[in-house]
């Protein structure tokens, strides 16, 4: 079977782990690729390699099966990018949509607002009837795929550091849906407030509005393992579906700090360890940071909570193989 990885949006020449957001799904499909040499592979837009990742069209036209790996998707569909680059973005993806019709595409995602409807429907514009379509979610897999950002932290040589920041969060603004209509997801009060009190140290990374002071801008997370390592704290938040997990807790964990939850945040207690972790208001997480740096055995006991529930890292790998060879059958 000839199979195309593909990157739609972005150029993907991946190399190592916690370069991209996506690494979970990257690691993933080469472990497939190097225990299923049955099929024939090319890439569209991504290579495994520091060289390589072109817009192939031939590639996807001459596949049978189209793996898409759609990274923060729907960004380009909530207002939030120069209406210019969503459009030069849009004419590289239009020249496919000859070839997408009536292939099987199967889509990796570890986003809930990224899934079947907003690819066909904004990112293919509704031009395009697949045979197959089959979704891959991070959530397929027990505790996440993104169980897979742990190990790969652990792997890393680090140093020692003093936890001397009560607070950081790496990520962005989910406060927008499709269309730019608003979530009512709470992120971004929260953590406006929390970087407004005085009393508590914070550093936050990521995309975010002017209003939220920023560290850094969104880099790899390599990158900024400094600033975590060196962190007491985060909040987990959810949206659009609360029994999801999300790979910051998992990175939390892998970074040695505490992984608070915001209200219904894996609301089947997946990995959440115990009451102590969730938190219903911000003056809660004020009063339960004091509790925690008056007794850090909080965070051990969370820990070994954690490391007692994930499998090995290889079923993972193995998990995927599983559910993408049933995919194409």
């Amino acid at each position: 079977m000839k199979i195309c990885f593909a990157s739609l949006r972005k150029k993907i020449n991946y190399t190592d782990t916690l370069e991209y957001g996506m690494d979970v799904f990257y690691e993933s499909f080469a472990y497939f690729v190097e225990n299923n040499p049955e099929h024939e592979y090319s890439y569209y837009n991504f290579s495994f390699g520091k060289k390589g990742a072109a817009r192939d069209n031939d590639a996807v036209k001459n596949a049978d099966v189209i793996i898409l790996a759609a990274v923060q998707e729907f960004v380009y569909f909530v207002n939030a990018m120069d209406p210019r680059d969503i459009e030069r973005s849009q004419e590289k993806i239009r020249e496919l949509y000859p070839y997408l019709n009536d292939k099987h595409i199967v889509l990796l995602t570890q986003d809930r607002a990224v899934d079947e409807n907003l690819i066909l429907k904004y990112t293919l514009e509704n031009q395009v009837t697949p045979k197959i379509f089959t979704t891959i979610d991070e959530m397929d897999f027990p505790y996440s795929l993104q169980t897979l950002k742990y190990f790969f932290i652990k792997d890393k040589v680090r140093f020692e550091s003093d936890r001397k920041t009560d607070f950081v969060y790496w990520g962005s603004d989910k406060s927008k849906f499709l269309d730019g209509k608003k979530s009512e997801d709470e992120r971004l009060g929260v953590i406006r407030q929390i970087t407004k009190n005085p009393d508590v140290s914070s550093i936050i990374i990521g995309r975010w509005p002017k209003s939220i002071p920023v560290v850094k801008k969104w880099v790899p997370l390599h990158e900024i393992l400094a600033y975590l390592d060196g962190a007491l704290t985060t909040i987990c938040f959810n949206w659009i579906d609360q029994t999801a997990l999300t790979g910051r807790y998992h990175e939390a964990i892998a970074c040695g700090m505490f992984p608070f939850v915001w209200k219904d945040y894996d609301i089947n207690n997946l990995l959440v360890a115990s009451k102590f972790q969730r938190l219903s208001t911000v003056e809660e997480y004020y009063e339960k940071l004091q509790a925690l740096k008056g007794n850090t055995q909080w965070i051990i006991n969370t820990q070994n909570d954690f490391e007692g529930r994930i499998p090995a890292e290889e079923y993972y790998y193995l998990q995927f193989q599983k559910l993408l060879n049933e995919a194409m059958k």
